[in-house]
């Protein structure tokens, strides 16, 4: 009798906590004795059935059959009580309150009692639209073997609710236990579901207490393999099949070849799983899920969201929509998004750089410095010496005549050098500057900017490619990602190329990398872990051009690919198992592997057909071309300098023969002939 009362007490406890954990009032439920057969059978089948610590909901919709086992459990559990009525209200504040929800809880159970009609048409919706992932468990009495397999019918393959038991009670004494695994079932030639019978079900006939261990080991067995071998059942799977990534690429693959990895892991699901594919073709800007501007899900995410299909292979979904019915997986890997454009966009730029930069305009203007500095020292010494009365070789001679001297001096025209010690050291130090000074300002010039041609004809930044006028391209693919992003970018870059992106003509690879190649007008984005590949392409149907494509290296986007499931899907868990053991095994790196196998295959096949450019600059006649014309100004310069010192001497020697007493004047610089 004592214990009788303890354990009143406990259902008195366990009524109050639950009316502390629910949102909505509950309905007190009468109590009956846990120890008769039939409540111990359902206590310790519920104990099985309630594992990882589950919640407990009882929703009481007849009161002709009792629900008393929740409150019978051994090892007590958080505890909710509605009457249908209460829960229906409370599932639909729930979806008003919770429409930022994206995952259902799995520890959910839910007890629930009544004839066929009221459960089929009044708990299971809405326990499909609260959480399709929870456990159920459905008390009845007396019900017809008929009834029983249009109940997990229904339950299936309307709601989507397969972790269902039912306990049908005959009499007092006598429980019959059924699950049911629609993968068992046979199916029609048009792979469509035949109709549920009693033969489908698994069930158990319950007559004694020690019957339980046996029943339970194997009901715990039925559940756990269940969904891991599906005897053939068909999956619906959303995926762009294209032969894994290289369709797009196989104008330049040509007989190389390579597997997807979305596509090997389910091939891999496929045989541990044993499932025939209803495969729907998307598009390839359909394969991946994305939201209209009036927030409706389009492509594989409206599938998904809808429950039309069990499995995404190649979804790419990466945003967090307010959508409830979703659920992703673990990410396999990132993709990086990089522009190609064409090689050498600018293509006399290293000219430019070369010999119109800080460099090489500090060495012309030392050398006009010096082509007038030295001859104002020069002037500076002189009068310094005949302010000291130092003796001195020669006077009269005009600062100007010593300049236009210099000036052919420095710029290579021969002279006689002057007597003076002081004067000829000064000559001799510019002439062996004007030998040695140009390699080595010419040296640090080219050491400064790069030794590649590549690094300074290309454009090599977001910045550069913004300040161009091509036009930039990319797929329909990636477009509804960068699309939704572009107004959201925080870099002022990455907005101003989003806005300028098209995705006109775009629809293959090889036109668009023709546009790039013939016309230089465009630039494309794509997927950076494919760029080596496009680059070690041999683009043979363009005659005469093996490489002509240069990629940015710094990338304008990253986002993740995975492989999306609906929550409702009884696949998740083993899914998730297979490709966590597809990526821990490596897969993704063989994956990698793979694709630089086929690039550096195709790279030596390349290199044969069309010998390497060296990779440094080649300088030419057209390379220093500008070098020349500023040489060859000043050569005129100095040779019309030189005439004019010709004229000015005979016409000086013509003024002495008329004198009879001519004076001998010293010429500080004296050119030879």
């Amino acid at each position: 009798m004592a214990k009788k009362k303890c354990d009143f007490l406990l259902v008195l406890v366990l009524l109050y906590c639950g009316v502390c954990t629910t949102n909505a009032s509950l309905d007190a439920l009468r109590h009956s004795d846990c120890h008769s057969s039939s409540v111990s059978m359902e206590t310790q089948i519920l104990e099985n059935f309630l594992t990882h610590q589950h919640t407990v909901t009882v929703i009481k919709s007849s009161s002709e059959i009792p629900i008393v086992s929740p409150y019978c459990l051994r090892n007590p559990v958080p505890l909710n009580a509605f009457t249908l009525h209460r829960f229906q209200l409370f599932v639909h504040q729930s979806l008003e309150q919770n429409t930022q929800e994206l995952e259902y809880r799995m520890n959910e159970c839910f007890v629930g009692s009544g004839r066929s009609e009221e459960l089929l048409t009044e708990l299971l919706p809405y326990l499909s639209l609260y959480n399709p992932r929870a456990k159920l468990l459905l008390i009845t009495q007396d019900m017809v073997d008929q009834q029983l397999a249009e109940l997990f019918h229904v339950a299936w393959y309307k709601y989507r609710l397969l972790q269902l038991l039912v306990l049908n009670h005959h009499g007092n004494e006598t429980i019959e236990s059924c699950m049911f695994n629609p993968f068992r079932k046979e199916l029609s030639l048009e792979l469509q579901n035949m109709p549920t019978v009693k033969t489908d079900l698994h069930c158990n006939l319950l007559v004694d207490v020690a019957e339980l261990e046996l029943y339970n080991r194997d009901l715990t067995r039925f559940i756990d393999d269940r969904i891991y071998y599906l005897n053939g059942y068909p999956l619906n799977i959303a995926m762009h099949v294209s032969n894994g990534s290289t369709s797009a690429y196989d104008c330049i693959l040509g007989t190389v070849s390579f597997t997807d990895i979305d596509q090997e892991i389910l091939s891999i699901m496929q045989k541990l799983m044993n499932f025939s594919m209803i495969l729907h073709k998307n598009e390839l800007e359909l394969s991946i899920g994305y939201i209209h501007q009036n927030g409706t899900p389009v492509g594989t995410l409206g599938l998904i969201e809808n429950n039309l299909i069990d499995l995404a292979a190649n979804s790419r979904i990466i945003h967090n929509y307010n959508t409830k019915n979703l659920l992703y997986l673990h990410y396999i890997s990132t993709e990086k998004l990089v522009f190609i454009t064409p090689r050498n966009y600018f293509k006399n730029r290293d000219k430019t750089q070369v010999f119109i930069n800080p460099f090489s305009v500090a060495y012309m203007l030392t050398n006009v410095l010096l082509s007038f500095g030295v001859p104002m020292i020069i002037f500076l010494l002189e009068y310094a010496a005949s302010r000291l009365e130092l003796p001195t070789e020669t006077r009269g001679y005009s600062f100007g005549a010593k300049v236009l001297n210099l000036v052919g001096i420095i710029y290579n025209v021969s002279v006689k050098l002057p007597r003076a010690a002081r004067k000829r050291w000064i000559i001799v130090g510019l002439l062996v500057y004007n030998i040695v000074s140009y390699p080595i300002w010419q040296g640090v010039t080219i050491r400064y900017l790069h030794p590649s041609n590549q690094q300074v004809n290309n454009i090599n930044s977001l910045e550069e490619l913004i300040e161009t006028d091509l036009e930039l391209k990319v797929s329909h693919y990636h477009e509804h990602i960068v699309r939704h992003e572009g107004p959201h970018f925080q870099n002022p870059v990455y907005s101003a190329l989003s806005n300028r992106l098209s995705t006109k003509n775009t629809s293959s690879l090889r036109d668009s990398i023709e546009q790039i190649i013939i016309h230089r007008n465009s630039a494309l984005l794509i997927a950076d872990e494919y760029v080596p590949l496009v680059l070690a392409g041999n683009y043979k149907w363009i005659p005469g051009k093996p490489d002509a494509i240069w990629p940015i290296q710094k990338p304008i986007y990253e986002f993740y690919k995975s492989m999306a499931v609906p929550k409702t899907s009884p696949f998740v868990g083993t899914f998730n198992d297979i490709v966590l053991h597809c990526v821990e095994a490596g897969m993704n790196d063989r994956f990698m592997h793979q694709l630089e196998t086929v690039v550096q295959l195709m790279k030596i096949r390349r290199i044969r057909e069309h010998p390497s450019v060296p990779n440094y600059i080649v300088f030419n006649m057209e390379h220093l071309e500008p070098l020349f014309i500023f040489y060859f100004a000043m050569l005129l310069l100095s040779s019309g300098i030189f005439l004019i010192e010709l004229i000015v001497k005979r016409i000086e020697r013509a003024r002495t023969l008329q004198i009879v007493q001519p004076v001998e004047e010293y010429v500080p610089f004296e050119f030879t002939l």
